[in-house]
């Protein structure tokens, strides 16, 4: 085999996994876990899908999935209500995600949304989005 054609195997390799990286499903699942039994209520959607709202009991799960867009800019966020209290997060968010793998799972606690990913045992929490007057 020529230096030439090895070289382009290599290139078409090399694509084809930057494209599964790329166009690869994520999966997502965000767990209810409030202290002191309570309930959550949440609220997922995108540019493109509305996932419905989801009441969630204490340790319960919901769970989705999809492709993410080939040049970019997918954006999942979540509306999360208990006890009367609204918070925001962008559960996914492509350009801080995606070097992070294929797989979340999400804790909701009431301090903020923490994540448990592929490559590490020990959850990352954030601080909830900014509220907006309304």
């Amino acid at each position: 085999m020529s230096p030439v054609t090895k070289k382009f195997l290599l290139l078409c390799v090399l694509a084809v996994l930057s494209v599964n990286n790329v166009l690869g499903k994520v999966h997502v699942k965000i767990t209810n876990s409030l202290t002191n039994k309570l309930d959550l209520t949440i609220h997922c959607k995108s540019e493109d899908d509305d996932l419905g709202v989801h009441l969630l009991h204490p340790n319960e799960s919901f769970s989705f999935q999809f492709k993410r867009k080939f040049f970019g800019g997918t954006l999942f966020y979540c509306s999360f209500q208990w006890n009367n209290e609204l918070y925001r997060f962008d559960i996914y968010k492509q350009t801080r995600d995606v070097q992070a793998g294929d797989d979340f799972n999400w804790s909701i606690k009431e301090s903020g949304p923490c994540v448990t990913i592929v490559y590490s045992t020990q959850p990352f929490c954030h601080p909830w989005n900014p509220k907006f007057l309304m």
